[in-house]
């Protein structure tokens, strides 16, 4: 009954439903895997064409919502060809301008700018710190850690790296130290895969702070929750998850996925 009283797709909502399926196709076959996408396509014509198929760094799924987001701020609410001779306006109705699907004064008052700030100052973190030198750094900084148990190591990487995501994103944090960890288990001798694999479920563990995950700022800018309301539960939620993870790595992932502890040959420098 509800669902009826809802009455057919108005022009608005039809227009959303439109851009949402254009910007999940353009995500989808930017550069997809095995077929060309429309991205090297598009190089195709261009100047700094690169023959390898690889598609240009400024054309990112960022540039897509961008311009979908464009898109929003020129397309009319109302049916533009209302009153004209392609669709008669009702009995009575007289031609109207309509506004746009989006305005600059909404934009202004809806968009959590405080948020935009919070994942935006985490991500130039992490690019700061690789930038700079210091993921190097911490990396050789691990070597003290050669000699211990492997179950050790894992326990240590999955501590370090759940407090590092909770001042940057994940998606930073990983981006960061899988290149640390790929060199670390180098240098100690172990299976990338299992300390590689140990981080990136480690990086995940984002509960304690609004900055370390969007899901996190998402939440926090309703105000409806504090920080130290984050941390309380947080703290305890990573201390058993990091457990699990260690635990997991130790045992299923042997028989599930067969990484191991032993330094394989495909790993050699």
């Amino acid at each position: 009954m509800e669902y009826r009283a809802l009455g057919n797709l108005r022009f608005a909502e039809l227009v959303i439903l439109v851009l949402a399926i254009l910007l999940v196709i353009l995500w989808l076959f930017r550069s997809p895997s095995g077929i060309t996408g429309w991205a090297v396509l598009h190089l195709t014509t261009m100047v700094d064409y690169d023959p390898a198929n690889k598609p240009s760094p400024y054309l990112t799924d960022a540039w897509i919502v961008i311009l979908v987001g464009i898109m929003l701020f020129i397309i009319p609410r109302s049916n533009p060809f209302n009153g004209t001779f392609m669709l008669r306006p009702p009995q009575g109705s007289k031609f109207q301008r309509s506004d746009r699907m989006l305005d600059l004064e909404t934009v202004m008052k809806k968009t959590p700018w405080d948020v935009i700030i919070l994942l935006g100052g985490g991500n130039a973190i992490a690019q700061g710190c690789k930038v700079s030198g210091l993921s190097e750094l911490i990396g050789n900084s691990f070597m003290f850690l050669e000699g211990q148990e492997p179950v050790v190591i894992a326990l240590t990487v999955c501590v370090l790296v759940a407090l590092m995501t909770e001042v940057a994103s994940n998606t930073a944090s990983t981006t960061l130290l899988m290149p640390i960890l790929a060199s670390m288990s180098q240098s100690l001798k172990l299976n990338p895969l299992y300390l590689m694999v140990s981080g990136a479920i480690a990086a995940s563990l984002a509960f304690c702070l609004p900055s370390a995950t969007a899901p996190n700022a998402m939440v926090f800018s309703f105000k409806e929750i504090r920080v130290i309301d984050m941390l309380r539960t947080g703290v305890a939620m990573n201390l058993l998850s990091v457990l699990l993870v260690v635990l997991g790595m130790s045992t299923w992932s042997k028989g599930i996925l067969n990484i191991t502890e032993t330094f394989p040959d495909w790993a050699e420098p």
